[in-house]
C-alpha cells in the first residue's frame, strides 16, 4: 500500500508541476532524451503515466556513445522498451573514429544536442525534454560559484530555454535525485548505471559525492534551499536585464555609442552592469572582473579624456571624450590601405576612408564650383608629393619659422583615438608635412619671385557623404 501511495504521490506532484509550469499540451510532439540511466527512465515513465488529456506525443532519442562495454546492451534495452510501449525511437551511433583524444565529455555533449535538434526537425517537434534534476542544479550552481563569474551564471541550469527550432525543458529540475531513485525502485523500473559517474577525477563527481553530502549534513534541506536561491537569482537577473536594456536605450545613440556623462550618473554597481551588457551586445564576452574594474576607473577618470583598449583580437574599445564605442580595427585599416604610401599624381582623386576624396591639380578649373579648394605654392625640389599615414616624429612647418607636432594638431582638434591611427598627411620630397589631410596646412616661406620659380597647385576635396545624400 505504501509503495502505491509513493508512486501516486510523485505522479501527482509531477502532474501539478507540469500544469503550473505550462510545459506542454497533449497536442505537442516532444523529444525525450533517454540515456537509460535512472533519471531519464523515470522521466519517460512519468510522462507515460500522465492522463491522456495532458500527455504529449512522445518521441524517444537515444545516443549510443560506444564509450563503455554495456553501450550495446543499453541500446538493445531501450529498443525493446520502446517496442513494448509502442514509442517511436531514434538512435544515433557515435563512431569511434569521431571520438576526440581530449575533451571527450564536451564533444559528446555537443554531439548529443546536434542529434536531438535533428530529431526535432525531422519529427516537427517543438520541445526537447531532458531529465536534469535538483541535484544536477545544485552541482552546477556550486561549481559556478566556486569558479566565480557573473550573477546570471549562478542560475546554473534553466528550467526552460530556447533550443533549435523550439525549446528545451527540464520538468524534473525541482525534484531531488533520491525521490527519482525511490520511484524507480518502487515501480520496478530497469535502468543502467554509468560507473564513470563515480570517478573522483571528474570535478562534477567530487561535488556530487563529497561536497553536497557534507552540506546536507549541515542542512538537510540544502537542495531545496539552493533551488529557492535559483528561482530568486532568475528573477534578479530578469530585473537586471530589464534595467540594463532600458538604460542602454537611453544612453546609446543610433550608432550604438554609449554616453559617458549619463553613464557616470549611475551608481557604480549599475554603471558596471550597463557597461557589461553593452559590451556583450557589441560582441565582447567573458572579460575578467579586474579588467572591467580598470575600464570603469579609466572611464570615470576626467584626466583621461581618451583611451583605447583591445578587448578581442579584432575589436578595440575607444573612449572619445564624451562617448564609448567599439571598432573593428582590422576593417578600419583595410579602408585606408589603398591610399597609404602613394606618390600623389596630379589630377587624380584619392578616397579618405568613406568620408571624402581629395585631389591635387595645377588648374583651379579641375574642381567644381561647390568643391572646397585651397591654393598652394611649392618649390620644384619639393616634388614629388606623397600621401601616407602620419608618424610620431611628423612636424608641421609654421609661419613664424617654428614647427608643430602633428600629434598636437590631432590633440588640439580633439581627434578621437580611433581615427588618429588612420590620419593621413601629404609630405614633400624631403618628408616635410605639407598638409595634415582635412585638418591643417603647413607654411612654406616663399621667395619674392615665387610666382615665376614655384609651382602653383590647388588642393580640393568633395564630401562623399553629402553626395550620397
Amino acid at each position: 500500500m505504501a509503495v502505491v501511495e509513493a508512486k501516486m504521490e510523485l505522479n501527482n506532484e509531477f502532474k501539478r508541476h507540469l500544469e503550473r509550469g505550462r510545459f506542454f499540451t497533449k497536442n505537442d510532439r516532444v523529444v525525450v532524451a533517454v540515456s537509460t540511466g535512472v533519471d531519464s527512465m523515470v522521466l519517460l515513465a512519468l510522462l507515460q503515466e500522465l492522463p491522456a488529456n495532458i500527455r504529449p506525443q512522445i518521441i524517444v532519442a537515444h545516443v549510443n556513445h560506444r564509450l563503455r562495454k554495456q553501450s550495446e546492451e543499453e541500446e538493445r534495452f531501450i529498443r525493446d522498451y520502446c517496442n513494448a510501449h509502442q514509442l517511436k525511437l531514434f538512435v544515433y551511433h557515435w563512431s569511434l573514429a569521431d571520438h576526440p583524444q581530449t575533451g571527450i565529455e564536451e564533444s559528446a555533449r555537443k554531439m548529443r544536442y546536434r542529434f536531438f535538434a535533428q530529431v526535432m526537425k525531422e519529427e516537427q517537434a517543438t520541445i526537447l525534454l531532458t531529465a536534469h534534476h535538483q541535484n544536477d542544479l545544485a552541482e552546477t550552481m556550486l561549481m559556478k560559484l566556486t569558479r566565480g563569474g557573473q550573477l546570471h551564471q549562478l542560475i546554473g541550469i534553466e528550467e526552460k530555454r530556447p533550443f533549435a527550432s523550439g525549446v528545451l525543458e527540464r520538468p524534473l529540475l525541482s525534484f531531488p535525485k533520491h525521490r527519482l531513485r525511490e520511484y524507480a525502485i518502487n515501480n520496478h523500473l530497469k535502468w543502467y548505471e554509468d560507473l564513470t559517474n563515480n570517478e573522483l577525477t571528474v570535478s562534477r563527481n567530487r561535488f556530487r559525492h563529497q561536497v553536497i553530502p557534507l552540506l546536507e549534513k549541515e542542512n538537510s534541506n540544502f537542495l531545496a534551499s539552493l533551488s529557492s536561491y535559483h528561482e530568486q537569482i532568475e528573477l534578479a537577473v530578469e530585473l537586471e536585464n530589464q534595467f540594463a536594456q532600458e538604460q542602454l536605450a537611453k544612453l546609446s545613440n543610433k550608432d550604438g555609442h554609449l554616453d559617458i556623462k549619463e553613464l557616470s550618473q549611475l551608481s557604480l554597481a549599475k554603471e558596471r552592469l550597463v557597461l557589461v551588457r553593452w559590451l556583450e551586445k557589441t560582441g565582447v564576452l567573458g572579460l575578467k572582473r579586474g579588467f572591467i574594474e580598470q575600464l570603469l576607473a579609466d572611464i570615470n577618470n576626467r584626466h583621461l579624456p581618451q583611451f583605447e583598449r583591445q578587448v578581442t583580437p579584432d575589436l578595440v574599445l575607444f573612449k572619445n571624450y564624451s562617448e564609448l564605442f567599439i571598432k573593428n580595427v582590422n576593417q578600419s585599416l583595410q579602408k585606408t590601405q589603398t591610399s597609404i604610401n602613394s606618390v600623389v599624381k596630379l589630377g587624380r582623386w584619392y578616397s579618405i576612408e568613406n568620408d571624402y576624396q581629395i585631389a591635387i591639380a595645377k588648374d583651379r578649373a579641375f574642381f567644381n564650383q561647390e568643391e572646397y579648394c585651397q591654393e598652394m605654392w611649392l618649390a620644384p625640389e619639393q616634388f614629388p608629393l606623397t600621401i601616407r599615414r602620419w608618424r610620431e616624429r611628423d612636424r608641421l612647418p609654421l609661419k613664424d619659422g617654428g614647427h608643430q607636432k602633428v600629434s598636437r594638431v590631432l590633440i588640439d582638434q580633439k581627434v578621437p583615438l580611433s581615427r588618429r591611427n588612420q590620419q593621413l598627411v601629404i609630405v614633400d620630397a624631403q618628408d616635410n608635412v605639407v598638409w595634415v589631410v582635412g585638418r591643417k596646412w603647413g607654411w612654406f616661406t616663399r621667395p619674392r619671385d615665387y610666382t615665376t620659380r614655384w609651382q602653383q597647385l590647388f588642393i580640393g576635396r568633395h564630401d562623399l557623404k553629402r553626395r550620397k545624400e
